[in-house]
């Protein structure tokens, strides 16, 4: 159960025990007021007994008092028998179409006195408690459909701030996943007063800090890359020509010019890559789109590459379809991310495999891929690979500076397209990647 659900159903069940309380509370008003308005009827019943036994008395007419309260106690249900004294102690008052006495029950007598005149009302216990319980239904059916009322807008109330507060922790998630990324100075919504408004713009204080501590990083790397690339050129150079006149120095000190100009060479590589890719974050990469033959940039990367791919004894094909085909694209950079395709896997493909590219046109999209029998990919390697120095648990003892991926990743981001990798089917490791065209 996600967050989404439990505050809702924490929030509803909290709106719902409340109303549940009120109303509980309600109605143990509403039954002491329905007890109390039964008991003033019986006072008032009682008092204007009086009242007329009185006017009797003054009127010196027994029967006056007799015909009232035999009347009175044919015309109440809830009297079980009405008995008077008018002189001659209590007896039972007489009256047509009913007997004196109901028979059965329990009887809340109520005595009234009026002067020489008395009577004694007995109310039937069970006929109240009827009245009463009668009265609360009524109250209780009203409490029933505003409780349902109540659930239901509780429920909605309930979902409607679950969904508030956690659309916001869901912004939050895709800032922080994002600052994850390494994208840095994306912010949130931060209004508000709240603990949450409050973690919004501490999130946001931290993404700008580490979108200024990010462009310190590119710009000191661009700055220190394109400073070494005049010396280690020179190195180079003058490496290659000491090795051009190597039958004037000894074995050894031949050996030791070769390994000079072949890092030399490789730093200057590495050096290469991370101006490249430096450019790209920095929005310097500059895309010269025009319109070219993408099978044949195919063909040509793995012409290209035979040479190495043969002195490691690797076989390398191309699977194209025939004929000439047109996209727009930028050739030299395009190029420059197939072959370090091409080159990873040529690298990571022992003596006696295979490396075969495959490019495919349909659907507006460019798709080429390349596949080799090398040992494939690890477990959460293909979320990974495509980072800045990210190497495989293949990579050990092949060399590399983990940024090949990484700068084939960006140009085919700059196409508008895809990339991606994945363990192909019976062994090894694929690699592809998809432009729009």
């Amino acid at each position: 159960m996600n967050l989404f659900h439990k505050l809702s159903a924490a929030l509803t069940a909290a709106a719902l025990a409340a109303a549940l309380l009120l109303s509980g509370i309600f109605f143990g008003f509403q039954r002491r007021t329905v007890t109390e308005a039964q008991q003033e009827r019986l006072d008032a019943m009682a008092r204007s007994t009086g009242a007329m036994l009185r006017e009797a008395e003054l009127a010196g007419d027994p029967l006056m008092a007799v015909d009232y309260v035999a009347g009175l106690c044919a015309s109440r249900p809830e009297l079980l028998s009405c008995e008077l004294d008018i002189g001659s102690g209590m007896k039972p008052v007489k009256h047509r179409g009913r007997p004196a006495a109901r028979p059965g029950g329990r009887a809340i007598a109520r005595e009234v006195s009026g002067g020489r005149y008395a009577a004694r009302l007995n109310f039937s216990a069970a006929a109240l408690d009827a009245e009463r319980r009668a009265d609360l239904a009524g109250i209780y059916r009203d409490l029933a459909e505003a409780f349902g009322a109540a659930a239901a807008f509780a429920a909605l109330l309930g979902l409607g701030l679950a969904w508030r507060l956690t659309r916001r922790l869901k912004r939050l998630a895709a800032e922080a996943a994002a600052i994850g990324e390494g994208r840095f100075g994306v912010k949130t919504d931060a209004r508000g007063s709240d603990e949450v408004a409050e973690l919004a713009r501490a999130l946001n204080s931290t993404s700008e800090k580490l979108l200024e501590l990010e462009t310190m990083k590119k710009n000191f790397t661009a700055s220190v890359t394109h400073e070494l690339r005049s010396p280690l050129g020179v190195i180079e150079t003058y490496a290659a020509l000491l090795l051009k006149e190597e039958t004037r120095f000894s074995p050894e000190d031949a050996e030791v010019f070769r390994r000079i100009r072949e890092n030399a060479s490789r730093l200057a590589n590495f050096v290469t890559a991370m101006l490249d890719l430096a450019k790209v974050e920095r929005g310097k990469m500059e895309l010269r789109p025009a319109r070219e033959d993408p099978l044949a940039l195919v063909r040509d990367a793995v012409d290209f590459l035979k040479p190495k791919a043969l002195e490691k004894r690797v076989e390398l094909t191309a699977q194209t379809p025939p004929g000439p085909a047109e996209a727009l694209l930028d050739r030299e950079l395009l190029t420059h991310a197939l072959t370090n395709l091409l080159a990873n896997a040529i690298k990571f493909t022992p003596e006696g495999g295979s490396v075969t590219v495959r490019a495919v046109l349909g659907g507006g999209k460019l798709r080429v891929e390349v596949r080799d029998t090398g040992p494939g990919l690890g477990e959460g390697e293909p979320d990974r690979l495509f980072a800045p120095y990210s190497q495989g648990s293949a990579a050990p003892g092949h060399g590399g500076t983990g940024l090949g991926l990484a700068l084939a990743k960006s140009i085919v981001e700059l196409h508008k397209g895809s990339i991606g990798c994945s363990n192909a089917p019976g062994g090894g490791a694929l690699f592809w990647f998809e432009i729009p065209v």
